[in-house]
């Protein structure tokens, strides 16, 4: 399976729906993925969870995962309506909690084919599309950036 990873700002503006859901289509179409995977902390993953859903109306083979950096035994996550199962990253048990969540995207954004984001300000979030940058310059991997170019 070809897996694409979604993350944002939490603080994301609320009217991304839309350009979520046809940046998932175009990856589906462009570069045959077939996984999707997104957090649950924020407005950019409550936006990403209702366009995976609607993505998987239109595209009932695609695969719906949610990202959980907790362990499952620990914190049992409620799964999401339209999802399909959870993904919790290898060896995050040895990760501390305070980082569990950077760990984490970490993890998605060094392993996943394809990134769709939000990101247009500093913080952990703009770490983390540094990392998918440098992804995007030795492997190519597709990268789509929803938000404004930064200065």
């Amino acid at each position: 399976m070809k897996t694409c990873f979604l993350f944002g700002h939490r603080n994301a503006p609320l009217d991304l729906t839309p350009k979520i859901e046809q940046a998932m289509e175009d990856q589906i179409l462009q570069h045959g993925i077939t996984q999707f995977i997104v957090g649950q902390y924020g407005n950019f993953d409550r936006m990403a969870i209702a366009a995976g859903r609607n993505i998987k109306s239109r595209y009932p083979e695609i695969v719906l995962l949610l990202l959980i950096p907790y362990h499952p035994a620990e914190r049992p996550p409620e799964l999401p309506r339209g999802f399909d199962a959870v993904f919790y990253p290898p060896d995050m048990e040895f990760v501390p909690k305070r980082l569990a969540i950077v760990k984490a995207n970490q993890y998605m954004v060094a392993t996943a084919e394809s990134i769709i984001c939000y990101v247009n300000h500093p913080g952990n979030t703009r770490n983390l599309l540094t990392l998918a940058q440098r992804r995007v310059r030795k492997s190519g991997m597709p990268l789509q950036n929803l938000a404004p170019p930064m200065p």
